[in-house]
């Protein structure tokens, strides 16, 4: 019967074919020009998020972070001398600043450019902050002796980072709810500026003043809106079907998986109005000051002679990359591996066994530029590869599933972690 039915169809004419056969050329080109835009957003924001890690590491590199900070004690005498003392320098204030910045990104993300929102939470808050260094100090302390230190830090670190990335959320609205006022194209200057009541701002962001004029009637439809929109969230979690990371978000495009993770719905909170954009101004102002602080990041170390600087700025696009485009599989993933994003733990386990082996060859190096370029792959590669924004946007919400399985992703994230460096560090010869 379907045979007969496609021989009373006319045929298509030859010029109707030959579209029909190149119809997605225009699709397939668009799409491979927006990923190279991100791909070149997420490198250049992976630098300065790289340059502003090693400066706070240097700036702070004699302060005591508590137990964080340990000293190899008796144990340097031994005959491995891997052994070393440990600081939190290298990653507590990097991966507190990352998720409350992270955060932040996450909130104004439908009002951002998709590639400039990609490139500032996985390449600069991605880069800035670091499990691979966070869990190689912690792996030194269970060597050191101190094992129940180990334990203590992994969780204030923890603490502090879910509370840091809470208060990105709260400082991205202007400290005003679910509304605020500064949801504009000028992120909030265009009320700073204004002579009188502020201007609307988009649909449910207030009335004339910014207020939230509309009495009950108006709250009554937010709460119904949010509800619907969080049991629809939580159906497609009990389901396991969140589809693509970008269309959880916006249905189309590579946005970053952090953002995509992170909705409205769980924060229990409307959502914010789409069609409120930053202004084009205030974008280019972001990327002229990324700039203007790399290259200023570079002018001190080439006056300094901090040839390890530059290289750890080398390094840092190639392991924001591959850590980017492993992310872009992990809505995939997900539902056969039980919500758990496997390759964001894919990522911090790849940079986790990066740093154990520079920390091992570094010893080995035949001379001082060898000494210098292994330990920019840890610093640069491996600490851009792995990271804890990301993780902790995962943490925090409920699309990727329950608690118990948020608590098994960050278990098994430290364990894959110090099963990596603790044979490293604890048998292999230095």
């Amino acid at each position: 019967q379907d045979a007969s039915h496609r021989d009373l169809l006319p045929p298509l004419p030859p010029h109707a074919m030959f579209t029909a056969s190149t119809a997605d050329g225009p699709t397939r080109r668009h799409r491979i020009t927006s990923r190279a835009t991100t791909a070149a957003s997420v490198a250049f924001f992976s630098l300065l998020g790289m340059a502003l890690r090693v400066s706070i590491a240097r700036v702070s590199k004699d302060a005591s972070f508590g137990v964080e900070s340990t000293h190899a004690g008796a144990l340097e005498e031994v005959s491995h001398h891997c052994r070393s003392s440990t600081s939190g320098s290298g990653f507590f204030i990097q991966n507190a600043l990352g998720c409350m910045l992270v955060a932040m990104i996450a909130r104004h993300k439908r009002s951002m450019n998709e590639h400039l929102a990609t490139g500032l939470a996985s390449g600069l808050c991605g880069s800035l902050t670091t499990f691979a260094t966070w869990m190689g100090e912690t792996a030194s302390m269970c060597v050191n002796g101190h094992p129940f230190q180990a334990v203590v830090s992994v969780v204030s670190m923890l603490c502090v980072s879910l509370c840091c990335y809470r208060l990105g959320h709260y400082v991205a609205g202007c400290g005003m709810g679910d509304e605020p006022r500064c949801f504009d194209d000028l992120c909030g200057l265009r009320a700073l500026l204004a002579r009188g009541p502020a201007p609307p701002v988009g649909p449910g962001l207030g009335d004339a003043a910014g207020g939230r004029g509309g009495g009950a009637e108006r709250s009554e439809a937010a709460s119904s809106q949010v509800a619907t929109s969080i049991e629809e969230a939580a159906s497609k979690v009990r389901e396991g079907d969140l589809g693509s990371s970008a269309e959880v978000v916006e249905g189309e495009g590579e946005l970053d998986w952090g953002l995509a993770i992170d909705s409205s719905e769980s924060w229990h909170e409307p959502e914010s109005p789409k069609d409120v954009k930053l202004s084009p101004v205030l974008e280019w102002g972001i990327v002229v000051l990324a700039l203007a602080l790399i290259a200023s990041y570079i002018g001190v170390c080439v006056a300094r002679e901090y040839s390890a600087g530059l290289l750890d700025l080398a390094f840092a696009p190639a392991g924001a990359l591959l850590r980017w485009y492993l992310s872009v599989y992990n809505a995939s993933a997900q539902k056969a591996c039980f919500g758990i994003p496997l390759f964001t733990l894919l990522a911090n386990t790849l940079g986790c066994a990066c740093n154990a082996a520079s920390a091992v060859l570094v010893h080995h190096a035949g001379s001082d530029i060898a000494a210098i370029t292994i330990a920019a792959v840890s610093t640069g590669f491996a600490g851009c590869l792995s990271t804890v924004s990301t993780l902790v946007s995962e943490l925090r919400s409920d699309s990727i599933g329950g608690l118990r399985v948020r608590a098994l992703y960050f278990l098994l994230s430290i364990g894959l972690a110090m099963a990596v460096f603790a044979p490293v560090l604890a048998v292999a010869p230095c």
